[in-house]
């Protein structure tokens, strides 16, 4: 069963150049487009939760229940994406995406009919399993039809869809639940998920030597790029990741990332609803601008970095740590009430954020490892990320429940400890950042040194 799963045999070689120039734009730009859009409702069927907190609390969930669900969905998310960046870099990703997508909106569409935590328990764990066959295997599939020096530009254009399904369920899930209740914003989603992921499998494409293609790099003429990939098999590359000090290095900022970044869109909603005091419609709506700009910060992530900042990803990703905890620090201190200013913080917070995930995410692992060892990276990077984002479930769940105050009957929360691990989180992530300023000097010297002894 599984050998349905590899990649396809190479064919033989198409030597007609305009038809290897037109299939090669085909493509591309289908399996980008899908990736895109599939991968952005990936975030529809595993974000519905953030939204639906506060009437799902109203209705008898605590707190604590949610932030485990949120935790144990993470904690799938964490081991899977680990095992399917490793298996990615052997498989057809054709045909792993969308059956992800596909898996999760079943998930979601049951839920829509369940009132018990147990069963939401169990179904978001599994939810969570789905959801990591996502990102790493998008980005196995970007590194096989991208050479290595397009791929910080297009990884920075894919990462948009992040945020395409983060603003629509911030927005869209808000209107289900106001309009038909919170089961609903489970159901209605799952149900056209299901279509799309058939949509999704249609459109995406295996590795181009599968169609009689040439590669990525040899297409662009890196020819020298593409020699050095050929230098190490798919598993002595995996190895490489794994010994990588900088890789790790990176993959603890990703705790951190993962805690602010899901701390936000998981908790957020619901810490303006109750520390801001704005409704839910409002609330989904400010909080629809993170991956708005998130979207446009990720969408200029590569040029920013190529253009400005000279290719230093390094040096960028420093940077818009620093702006993302302006954007944090101002949405934790905004005062209540005051709707635009929180609107111009979470905005700020979202740009930042949307720069940082590129970098943070993968593509400094990435561009610091081999081509065939790309989902390996990236399931290095995810494990640890995604750990974060279990972590932040726990804690701000415990946190909140126990800065419950009922006063009269009437419950209300404070949110001075949890703004204090946001914050920290951030600050940590950036600091993590710093030794990597000199890892790619590092690496070009060992291949110095490495290429001398040879000779």
């Amino acid at each position: 069963m599984f050998k349905w799963f590899l990649t396809n045999p190479d064919k033989p070689r198409i030597h007609d150049e305009e038809l290897v120039k037109k299939m090669y734009h085909s493509a591309r730009l289908q399996a980008v487009t899908a990736m895109i859009l599939g991968y952005g409702m990936y975030y529809v069927m595993r974000m519905t939760l953030g939204v639906a907190k506060k009437p799902m609390i109203e209705e008898g969930f605590t707190p604590t229940e949610l932030g485990a669900m949120g935790a144990g969905m993470m904690v799938a998310i964490a081991i899977g994406k680990c095992a399917n960046g490793f298996i990615a870099d052997h498989c057809n990703i054709k045909k792993i995406v969308p059956l992800g997508l596909l898996g999760a909106a079943i998930v979601n569409a049951i839920l829509g009919f369940s009132n018990a935590y147990w069963v939401f328990l169990a179904l978001w764990i599994v939810n969570g399993v789905f959801q990591s066959m996502g990102s790493a295997p998008c980005i196995v599939s970007l590194a096989q039809w991208f050479s290595k020096s397009q791929l910080a530009t297009y990884y920075g254009v894919f990462s948009i869809a992040h945020y395409v399904g983060e603003g629509a369920t911030y927005l869209g899930t808000a209107m289900i639940i106001v309009a038909f209740g919170w089961h609903a914003a489970f159901f209605l989603p799952g149900v056209a998920c299901i279509v799309l992921a058939f949509i999704m499998y249609r459109f995406m494409r295996d590795r181009p030597e599968s169609y009689g293609l040439p590669s990525a790099n040899e297409f662009e003429g890196e020819i020298v790029q593409e020699q050095k990939e050929q230098e190490v098999s798919t598993k002595e590359a995996q190895m490489m990741v794994i010994k990588n000090p900088y890789v790790w290095l990176l993959a603890a900022a990703a705790i951190c990332l993962g805690i602010s970044r899901y701390s936000i869109s998981s908790w957020g909603v619901i810490f303006l609803q109750e520390a801001k005091g704005l409704d839910l419609v409002t609330a989904g709506s400010i909080m629809s601008l993170s991956p708005i700009l998130g979207g446009v910060g990720s969408f200029f992530s590569g040029i920013i970095s190529d253009k400005i900042f000279k290719s230093r990803h390094s040096v960028t990703t420093i940077v818009f740590g620093l702006v993302m905890l302006a954007g944090i620090i101002g949405v934790c201190f905004v005062p209540a009430g005051n709707t635009t200013l929180a609107a111009v913080c979470i905005a700020v917070f979202g740009f930042g954020l949307g720069v940082i995930l590129c970098f943070v995410g993968g593509l400094l692992a990435v561009d610091l490892c081999p081509r065939k060892a790309t989902g390996a990276a990236m399931g290095v990077i995810g494990l640890l990320a995604y750990g974060g984002a279990a972590l932040q479930d726990i804690v701000n769940g415990m946190l909140m429940d126990s800065a419950k105050v009922v006063v009269d009957g009437v419950t209300t929360y404070q949110f001075g400890t949890i703004t204090t691990f946001w914050i920290g989180s951030v600050v940590l992530m950036t600091l993590l950042i710093v030794p990597t300023l000199w890892a790619k000097k590092n690496r070009s010297e060992e291949a110095h040194e490495t290429h001398h002894a040879a000779a």
